[in-house]
């Protein structure tokens, strides 16, 4: 009776913090998500003045349905950039000191939840059934053939389990219902789903490698021992050492020197440079300005931003390069740790992942080119914007990747996971195959 209220005790206690855990996790994601939201909404979307040297618009990455899931990378990479003649590129004022993977350390999420607390609730939980199984000589049984291994995995393994994973279900559904996420699509209700599988192979991944060690060692100490070298390994060392390497290959030396660049340009530049200027827009396929009426404070920025642009533009583009090279690296190398593959593809079906917040990044570089070509002609020709060129300027439209290209990314990554998982099973077979009585000849000879 002791033992039963001890394994009650804490069932509950381990109950009460996965759910505190997630609790927290899920409004932490939420608040990031309703913030980038309300930025969004708050963005300056239409050109705000007449005059092309003064007149912007910003532009957002729009926020997914379903960010709940995972913060991934909002609040962390730029999702709105001021889009102005006299305002820099938006990559330029970028400085990715670190890795991109690495920038997501110390933030509990929904998906910490999931892919760091889980595996380490695992081991109280593996010490219950462990505990019960001893308690009642179930093992003992097991290995001496008086049960049979199916009988034995349903009742005393997989109940318990189920009972976990259906608590977990529950509170994961309480805890996206009240953080604002509805099954209001086909397109979310597929990504919820894919979400639940990606989840459901990498938790199952880690309760097969801790059975793997428990038969192998048969000693729950030290199975648990491994287990944890395993997962810092996997979720931590691993990580980190791709991330070393991969700044070792490549590692953009940040906005420093395109400061030090910019400085030095504009010093180099007079604000009475006529003749500079007029080298400038030729260049660009214009004719000179007629310099009887003198150039306002707003168009000379202008031109000078543009200007200073020009002559930086080799290292602004090895920078945007390098800064793109690390994003492809650092997706690349996901692919070796099975903690990562699940946090990118969490990320991915969140629409939080690196890959829509780089493609994000170029197609704001790219408009940024877009409005300086339209609106170059009219600074050149000293005109202001009237309504219907207004209306003609370049719109921003950025919608990602296509959800179908996403949901085949995650299901690759699932497929990973569940090879993984086969994997795993068929090291335990063959652990259970050396420790499970065989069936005598004899007996089958006397059966004849």
């Amino acid at each position: 009776m002791t033992s039963f209220w001890n394994r009650t005790i804490v069932h509950s206690v381990l109950a009460l913090i996965t759910a505190a855990v997630l609790l927290f996790a899920s409004n932490n994601t939420s608040k990031l998500h309703d913030a980038q939201r309300k930025v969004h909404a708050l963005i300056a979307r239409e050109p705000q003045s007449s005059d092309p040297g003064k007149t912007f618009v910003e532009i957002s990455l729009e926020p997914s349905p379903t960010a709940q899931l995972s913060s991934g990378y909002t609040g962390i990479a730029p999702s709105v950039h001021l889009i102005r003649l006299g305002a820099p590129r938006p990559l330029s004022h970028v400085n990715p000191i670190e890795h991109p993977s690495r920038r997501r350390w110390g933030r509990i999420d929904f998906s910490f939840a999931f892919l760091l607390y889980l595996p380490i609730a695992l081991i109280p939980l593996a010490f219950i059934i462990y505990r019960r199984c001893t308690e009642r000589g179930d093992l003992d049984k097991l290995l001496s053939g008086r049960t049979s291994i199916l009988d034995f995995s349903m009742e005393r393994i997989l109940l318990p389990l189920i009972g976990s994973a259906g608590f977990l279900g529950l509170v994961t559904l309480a805890c996206l219902y009240f953080a604002g996420l509805r099954l209001s699509t086909n397109d979310i209700l597929a990504r919820i789903a894919v979400w639940v599988l990606l989840i459901g192979l990498y938790l199952l991944s880690w309760i097969l490698l801790y059975a793997f060690f428990l038969l192998r060692r048969r000693s729950f100490a030290v199975a648990t021992i491994h287990y944890g070298a395993a997962f810092l390994l996997i979720a931590f060392i691993l990580p980190q050492s791709l991330q070393t390497v991969s700044l070792a290959l490549e590692r953009p030396r940040g906005r420093l020197p395109l400061i030090v660049e910019r400085r030095k340009l504009a010093q180099q530049i007079r604000h009475d440079d006529r003749a500079g200027v007029d080298r400038y827009l030729e260049r660009e396929g214009f004719s000179r300005l007629e310099w009887s009426k003198p150039l306002s404070s707003s168009e000379f920025a202008a031109i000078e931003n543009l200007r200073i642009e020009q002559q930086a533009r080799p290292l602004l583009e090895e920078f945007e390069n390098s800064v793109r090279r690390m994003d492809q690296l650092s997706l690349l190398t996901s692919w070796i740790s099975p903690y990562l593959v699940a946090q990118f593809g969490v990320d991915d079906l969140a629409g939080t992942g690196l890959a829509r917040y780089s493609d994000f990044r170029s197609a704001a570089i790219e408009y940024h080119e877009q409005w300086r070509k339209h609106l170059l002609g009219f600074l050149a020709r000293r005109q202001f914007l009237d309504f219907d060129s207004l209306r003609r300027l370049p719109r921003f439209r950025f919608s990602g990747n296509e959800s179908n290209t996403i949901l085949l990314s995650a299901c690759v990554r699932c497929g990973y996971l569940a090879l993984l998982c086969l994997v795993l099973a068929a090291g335990i077979r063959s652990r259970l195959n050396q420790l499970l009585p065989k069936p005598h000849k004899d007996k089958k000879k006397a059966a004849f």
